[in-house]
Protein backbone atom coordinates (compact mmCIF):
# COMPACT_ATOMS: atom_id res chain seq x y z
CA UNK A 1 0.00 0.00 0.00
CA UNK A 2 1.40 3.39 -1.08
CA UNK A 3 2.00 5.99 1.65
CA UNK A 4 -0.32 8.97 1.55
CA UNK A 5 1.40 12.35 1.73
CA UNK A 6 -0.74 14.98 3.40
CA UNK A 7 -0.20 18.66 4.08
CA UNK A 8 0.50 17.70 7.66
CA UNK A 9 3.79 16.14 6.61
CA UNK A 10 6.64 18.39 7.87
CA UNK A 11 8.50 18.08 4.54
CA UNK A 12 5.50 19.32 2.56
CA UNK A 13 4.91 22.15 5.00
CA UNK A 14 8.52 23.24 4.58
CA UNK A 15 8.23 23.11 0.76
CA UNK A 16 5.11 25.29 0.84
CA UNK A 17 6.84 27.86 3.03
CA UNK A 18 9.83 28.02 0.68
CA UNK A 19 7.53 28.43 -2.34
CA UNK A 20 5.57 31.19 -0.62
CA UNK A 21 8.75 33.03 0.29
CA UNK A 22 10.01 32.77 -3.26
CA UNK A 23 6.81 34.25 -4.73
CA UNK A 24 5.72 37.19 -2.57
CA UNK A 25 2.70 39.34 -3.36
CA UNK A 26 4.84 41.61 -5.55
CA UNK A 27 8.52 41.01 -5.04
CA UNK A 28 11.12 43.56 -4.14
CA UNK A 29 13.77 44.16 -6.74
CA UNK A 30 13.69 45.43 -10.31
CA UNK A 31 10.47 45.48 -12.36
CA UNK A 32 9.78 46.70 -15.90
CA UNK A 33 6.67 47.94 -17.62
CA UNK A 34 5.07 50.13 -20.26
CA UNK A 35 3.04 53.33 -20.04
CA UNK A 36 0.60 55.13 -22.31
CA UNK A 37 -1.51 58.18 -21.71
CA UNK A 38 -3.20 61.38 -22.76
CA UNK A 39 -1.87 64.93 -22.17
CA UNK A 40 -4.46 67.13 -20.47
CA UNK A 41 -2.70 70.44 -21.11
CA UNK A 42 -1.11 71.85 -24.27
CA UNK A 43 2.50 71.04 -25.12
CA UNK A 44 3.23 74.64 -26.23
CA UNK A 45 2.05 78.07 -25.27
CA UNK A 46 1.77 80.12 -28.48
CA UNK A 47 0.67 83.60 -29.52
CA UNK A 48 1.26 86.54 -31.78
CA UNK A 49 2.71 90.01 -31.54
CA UNK A 50 3.28 92.96 -33.82
CA UNK A 51 5.07 96.32 -33.88
CA UNK A 52 6.48 98.87 -36.33
CA UNK A 53 9.40 96.48 -36.89
CA UNK A 54 7.42 93.40 -37.79
CA UNK A 55 4.98 90.69 -36.88
CA UNK A 56 5.35 87.18 -35.44
CA UNK A 57 2.81 84.42 -34.93
CA UNK A 58 3.14 80.87 -33.62
CA UNK A 59 0.57 78.09 -33.50
CA UNK A 60 0.75 74.46 -32.40
CA UNK A 61 -1.46 71.39 -32.14
CA UNK A 62 -0.82 69.05 -29.22
CA UNK A 63 -0.53 65.37 -30.16
CA UNK A 64 -2.86 63.72 -27.68
CA UNK A 65 -0.77 60.72 -26.76
CA UNK A 66 2.20 59.75 -24.60
CA UNK A 67 3.90 56.33 -24.78
CA UNK A 68 6.96 54.91 -23.10
CA UNK A 69 8.64 52.37 -20.87
CA UNK A 70 9.18 52.24 -17.13
CA UNK A 71 11.57 50.63 -14.64
CA UNK A 72 10.90 50.39 -10.91
CA UNK A 73 13.38 49.37 -8.24
CA UNK A 74 11.52 48.30 -5.08
CA UNK A 75 13.73 48.61 -2.04
CA UNK A 76 11.00 47.67 0.45
CA UNK A 77 7.34 46.64 0.30
CA UNK A 78 6.33 50.31 0.30
CA UNK A 79 9.26 52.37 -1.00
CA UNK A 80 11.13 52.40 -4.29
CA UNK A 81 12.42 54.41 -7.26
CA UNK A 82 10.88 54.80 -10.70
CA UNK A 83 12.59 55.81 -13.94
CA UNK A 84 10.54 56.40 -17.10
CA UNK A 85 11.25 57.21 -20.74
CA UNK A 86 8.14 58.89 -22.18
CA UNK A 87 7.80 59.83 -25.84
CA UNK A 88 5.68 62.53 -27.48
CA UNK A 89 5.58 64.13 -30.91
CA UNK A 90 5.82 67.92 -30.96
CA UNK A 91 5.40 70.55 -33.63
CA UNK A 92 4.63 74.18 -34.30
CA UNK A 93 4.14 76.63 -37.16
CA UNK A 94 5.93 79.99 -37.19
CA UNK A 95 5.27 83.04 -39.37
CA UNK A 96 7.71 85.91 -38.84
CA UNK A 97 7.67 89.14 -40.85
CA UNK A 98 10.06 92.09 -40.70
CA UNK A 99 8.98 95.32 -42.39
CA UNK A 100 11.15 97.01 -45.01
CA UNK A 101 11.02 100.44 -43.37
CA UNK A 102 13.64 99.32 -40.82
CA UNK A 103 15.58 96.76 -42.91
CA UNK A 104 16.97 98.82 -45.79
CA UNK A 105 13.80 98.64 -47.84
CA UNK A 106 13.59 94.81 -47.73
CA UNK A 107 10.53 93.12 -46.26
CA UNK A 108 11.19 89.55 -45.12
CA UNK A 109 8.53 86.90 -44.46
CA UNK A 110 9.51 83.51 -43.00
CA UNK A 111 6.94 80.73 -42.80
CA UNK A 112 7.92 77.27 -41.57
CA UNK A 113 6.52 74.11 -40.04
CA UNK A 114 8.68 72.39 -37.40
CA UNK A 115 8.14 68.81 -36.21
CA UNK A 116 10.21 66.63 -33.94
CA UNK A 117 10.46 64.07 -31.16
CA UNK A 118 10.20 64.88 -27.47
CA UNK A 119 11.46 62.59 -24.69
CA UNK A 120 10.82 63.04 -20.95
CA UNK A 121 13.00 61.16 -18.46
CA UNK A 122 11.52 61.45 -14.94
CA UNK A 123 13.28 59.91 -11.92
CA UNK A 124 10.94 59.73 -8.92
CA UNK A 125 10.92 58.39 -5.38
CA UNK A 126 7.73 56.36 -4.91
CA UNK A 127 5.78 55.35 -1.80
CA UNK A 128 2.86 52.88 -1.77
CA UNK A 129 0.19 52.42 0.90
CA UNK A 130 -1.83 49.35 1.83
CA UNK A 131 -1.56 45.72 0.68
CA UNK A 132 -4.15 44.84 -2.03
CA UNK A 133 -5.46 47.99 -3.72
CA UNK A 134 -2.45 50.22 -3.17
CA UNK A 135 -2.59 54.00 -3.63
CA UNK A 136 0.78 55.63 -4.19
CA UNK A 137 2.47 59.00 -4.48
CA UNK A 138 5.72 59.85 -6.27
CA UNK A 139 7.89 62.86 -6.95
CA UNK A 140 11.25 63.86 -8.35
CA UNK A 141 13.06 65.52 -11.23
CA UNK A 142 12.55 65.26 -14.98
CA UNK A 143 14.75 65.99 -17.99
CA UNK A 144 13.19 66.74 -21.40
CA UNK A 145 15.15 66.16 -24.59
CA UNK A 146 13.95 67.48 -27.96
CA UNK A 147 15.30 65.86 -31.09
CA UNK A 148 15.63 65.12 -33.83
CA UNK A 149 13.66 68.08 -35.14
CA UNK A 150 13.19 69.44 -38.66
CA UNK A 151 11.77 72.72 -39.95
CA UNK A 152 10.49 73.09 -43.51
CA UNK A 153 9.26 76.27 -45.15
CA UNK A 154 10.42 79.28 -47.09
CA UNK A 155 11.72 82.83 -46.73
CA UNK A 156 10.35 85.47 -49.08
CA UNK A 157 12.24 88.74 -49.45
CA UNK A 158 10.76 91.73 -51.27
CA UNK A 159 12.87 94.77 -52.11
CA UNK A 160 10.55 97.74 -51.83
CA UNK A 161 12.95 99.93 -53.82
CA UNK A 162 13.63 97.68 -56.81
CA UNK A 163 10.45 95.61 -56.62
CA UNK A 164 12.44 92.35 -56.82
CA UNK A 165 11.10 89.36 -54.87
CA UNK A 166 13.20 86.30 -54.02
CA UNK A 167 12.20 83.06 -52.34
CA UNK A 168 14.58 80.77 -50.44
CA UNK A 169 13.56 77.35 -49.07
CA UNK A 170 13.96 76.50 -45.38
CA UNK A 171 15.09 72.98 -44.55
CA UNK A 172 16.97 72.77 -41.26
CA UNK A 173 17.46 70.39 -38.35
CA UNK A 174 18.52 73.27 -36.09
CA UNK A 175 15.65 75.80 -35.98
CA UNK A 176 16.46 78.99 -34.10
CA UNK A 177 13.27 78.74 -31.97
CA UNK A 178 14.63 75.69 -30.13
CA UNK A 179 17.55 77.34 -28.34
CA UNK A 180 18.75 74.12 -26.69
CA UNK A 181 17.78 70.48 -26.55
CA UNK A 182 17.71 69.66 -22.79
CA UNK A 183 15.23 71.18 -20.29
CA UNK A 184 14.75 70.55 -16.56
CA UNK A 185 11.62 70.31 -14.46
CA UNK A 186 10.06 68.78 -11.35
CA UNK A 187 7.29 66.20 -11.45
CA UNK A 188 4.73 64.66 -9.07
CA UNK A 189 2.34 61.73 -9.51
CA UNK A 190 -0.48 60.00 -7.71
CA UNK A 191 -2.31 56.80 -8.60
CA UNK A 192 -3.50 53.34 -7.61
CA UNK A 193 -1.75 50.00 -8.07
CA UNK A 194 -4.09 47.13 -8.94
CA UNK A 195 -3.67 43.53 -10.03
CA UNK A 196 -2.01 40.22 -9.27
CA UNK A 197 1.47 39.15 -8.26
CA UNK A 198 2.58 38.85 -11.91
CA UNK A 199 0.92 41.89 -13.50
CA UNK A 200 0.05 45.27 -12.04
CA UNK A 201 -2.20 47.98 -13.54
CA UNK A 202 -1.36 51.57 -12.57
CA UNK A 203 -3.78 54.39 -13.51
CA UNK A 204 -2.05 57.66 -12.63
CA UNK A 205 -2.30 61.45 -12.75
CA UNK A 206 1.01 63.25 -13.29
CA UNK A 207 1.91 66.95 -12.98
CA UNK A 208 5.13 68.54 -14.27
CA UNK A 209 6.46 72.03 -13.64
CA UNK A 210 9.10 73.13 -16.15
CA UNK A 211 11.85 75.19 -14.53
CA UNK A 212 13.63 75.69 -17.90
CA UNK A 213 11.86 76.71 -21.10
CA UNK A 214 12.45 77.26 -24.79
CA UNK A 215 11.87 81.01 -24.60
CA UNK A 216 11.81 83.55 -21.79
CA UNK A 217 8.61 84.55 -19.95
CA UNK A 218 7.65 86.98 -22.73
CA UNK A 219 8.48 84.58 -25.57
CA UNK A 220 5.75 83.56 -27.99
CA UNK A 221 6.74 79.88 -28.19
CA UNK A 222 7.16 78.15 -24.82
CA UNK A 223 6.31 74.89 -23.11
CA UNK A 224 3.18 75.22 -21.05
CA UNK A 225 5.05 75.60 -17.71
CA UNK A 226 2.36 73.61 -15.89
CA UNK A 227 1.72 70.34 -17.68
CA UNK A 228 -0.63 67.54 -16.66
CA UNK A 229 -1.43 64.17 -18.15
CA UNK A 230 -3.22 60.93 -17.39
CA UNK A 231 -1.11 57.77 -17.71
CA UNK A 232 -1.94 54.08 -17.55
CA UNK A 233 0.92 51.72 -16.75
CA UNK A 234 1.47 47.96 -16.84
CA UNK A 235 4.19 46.66 -14.52
CA UNK A 236 5.56 43.10 -14.72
Amino acid sequence: MRPVVTFHTPLVRLALLVFAAATPEFAQGLHFGVKAGVPITEYFETGQTGSLHGHAEYSAATRRYTVGVSAEWRLTHNFGWELDALFKRMGYVGIVTSYGLFTGGITTNSAYDSKGDSWDFPLMAKYRFGRATRPYVAGGAVVRYIGPIRALGQVTEQNLITGVTTTTPIDTTDPSDVRKRFYLGVTMAGGIELGSARLRLLPEFRYTRWTANIAGPLGLLRFDPNQAEFLLGLLF
